[in-house]
């Protein structure tokens, strides 16, 4: 590893000292990596449901910056339907309420972590 240093002459010694700290930190910068989340799974307890019902869901996400500085940030769940009602608490489980006619319905999972990375899973739930 190299840390290099420029230094301009000047008659303001400010700029050397500038142009040295940039270096180091675009160096440090390009040390840090972000991996985006990933989820891995859905479950959805039960699955089928009866109309009307009630279904537990939870949401398995990891986030593999175990190499990184970046190894214990925050993942932020947000929870998504078109039809039936989601009762959420920004954490990876949530509870469905279905709705009463029969058919088979897409709940989405978004996971975020603080950097921005991202992760949408997609599961379907089949109300008879």
């Amino acid at each position: 590893m190299r840390l290099i240093l420029i230094f301009i002459k000047t008659q303001n010694n400010k700029l050397s000292v500038i142009c040295s700290i940039l270096i180091s930190l675009s160096f440090f910068i390009s040390c840090v990596h972000n991996y985006e989340p990933v989820i891995s799974s859905i479950t959805a307890i039960p699955n089928p449901v009866a109309s009307g019902g009630i279904v537990e869901l939870t949401c398995n996400a990891s986030d593999d910056d175990e190499s990184s500085m970046l190894k214990k940030e925050n993942l932020d769940y947000s929870w998504d339907s078109a039809f039936g009602q989601i009762n959420e608490a920004s954490t990876n489980s949530a509870t469905w309420y279905a709705p009463e006619e029969s058919g088979d319905y897409s709940i989405t999972c978004t996971v975020m972590d603080q950097f921005n990375g991202i992760d949408i899973f997609t599961i379907e739930i089949t109300v008879e």
